[in-house]
């Protein structure tokens, strides 16, 4: 039996909840052990009824000063919503947002995208262990851009911030989903990549120094395997980077697969200072209940706002890009070292799975050849031209660099241009 205490009137839902814990027949002291949970102002989880039973509920700040720290870390859009939202059920501690989120410190749960250009490490020295969420790029790429297409592509926390009320409200026009993707394809499939390998390294730096956006962006560039030497200070001084979890986003939004993948979450955090964490036979209860009664936003809004998330498609080159990326990863994390390493095989169940569906995309299209446009001269100087338009475009001109602090470092990456 599944029991859901939910609304916006608390008398109510404590009147509720008393009387279904009568009809449960519960002995008054754990009536009263379990209105205490309710009702506390400064600690409320969900709450386990015993038997797989359980009662959701809102999740609340953290209000001690050191907790554990746990760092959900993945490439953008990789369902970390859906992700913080079961960690949230799970627990009943918020969530913190690493980019967006003002409060300070940040501790406890703290989400983030970094290394990719899209996250900052704004929680300094306050994560202990870190939890990593993958997703087949065949759709975190599009849901990336996305959600870059609802913040206006801000080049700056104050117009994101400002353009945050439409996130999760309408898909992208696709005129700028095909710029984009032929713009920017080829560097995110490989920043897909690389944000896995940073982690499964412990922090193996992939970018150039003073290369502030980490997005190898002319006039800097990825590093290759012979320049890949450093440690991200990060990893070195603030926290241990190498995940105690992978968690995959298919796996946890799966009814049959999510709960299993939910104990991934609990495992890693249970019994860790100030960390709260519901019974292990309620945690089926309180995945399918935070499914149900997690708040809003979520990316179901964006289908009522236009086209649906399949019309965001690839070029039949981009699908075998992806493709040899997820063979590339799926050989090298099944092979030498990574052998026996669990965490290893966790990621080849996946890209396993990504691989089937974009095998299988590719020989549809082979099958079924959609019609496209005849190339045209001048095609990629308009899409460097329109992404340059865009607040996310061209962060590495030289004008702007000359008025940064850091151009007498940096300078004689620009005496080739021109």
């Amino acid at each position: 039996m599944i029991i859901r205490i939910f609304g916006s009137n608390k008398t109510n839902r404590k009147r509720r909840m008393i009387g279904i814990i009568a009809m449960l027949g519960l002995s008054s002291l754990f009536i009263e052990s379990l209105l205490s949970l309710f009702t506390s102002t400064s600690r409320r989880m969900s709450i386990d009824l015993g038997d797989g039973n359980c009662i959701w509920t809102d999740s609340i700040p953290i209000s001690t000063e050191n907790p554990y720290g746990t760092l959900f870390a993945s490439y953008p859009a990789s369902g970390m919503r859906k992700t913080w939202q079961q960690a949230e059920g799970l627990t009943g501690i918020q969530m913190i947002d690493d980019f967006f989120q003002l409060s300070y410190p940040k501790v406890g749960l703290v989400k983030t995208q970094y290394p990719h250009y899209e996250g900052i490490w704004s929680y300094a020295q306050n994560m202990d262990q870190v939890i990593m969420l993958i997703r087949n790029p065949r759709w975190a790429i599009p849901s990336y851009h996305t959600l870059l297409s609802e913040l206006n592509y801000a080049h700056s926390w104050e117009l994101a911030y400002d353009h945050l009320p439409a996130v999760f409200t309408r898909r992208a026009p696709m005129e700028d989903w095909t710029k984009w993707r032929d713009y920017r394809f080829e560097d995110e499939i490989v920043l897909w990549g690389l944000q896995i390998d940073f982690w499964m390294s412990n922090g193996t730096k992939y970018w150039m120094d003073y290369d502030f956006e980490r997005n190898g962006q002319w006039p800097f560039h990825f590093l290759n395997s012979s320049e890949k030497t450093q440690q991200d200070i990060h990893c070195a001084v603030d926290c241990d980077c190498v995940p105690k979890a992978i968690v995959a986003y298919e796996r946890l939004t799966d009814p049959i697969t999510g709960p299993s993948e939910l104990r991934k979450i609990a495992n890693v955090i249970r019994g860790k200072q100030d960390m709260t964490v519901i019974n292990n036979i309620a945690i089926d209860c309180i995945w399918h209940e935070t499914w149900i009664n997690a708040p809003a936003p979520s990316n179901e809004a964006r289908d009522a706002n236009g086209l649906p998330a399949h019309a965001y498609n690839f070029t039949m080159s981009q699908l075998e890009s992806m493709e040899a990326k997820l063979i590339e990863f799926r050989d090298k994390y099944s092979s030498g070292s990574w052998t026996n390493n669990s965490l290893a095989q966790d990621l080849v169940r996946s890209f396993e799975d990504y691989l089937d569906e974009v095998s299988a995309e590719i020989v549809f299209y082979n099958n079924n050849p959609p019609t496209t446009p005849a190339p045209y001269a001048g095609y990629e100087n308009e899409i460097q031209d329109w992404y340059n338009s865009k607040g996310k475009g061209n962060r590495y001109d030289k004008a702007k660099i000359q008025k940064m602090g850091i151009w007498h470092l940096i300078s004689h990456f620009y005496d080739e241009e021109e």
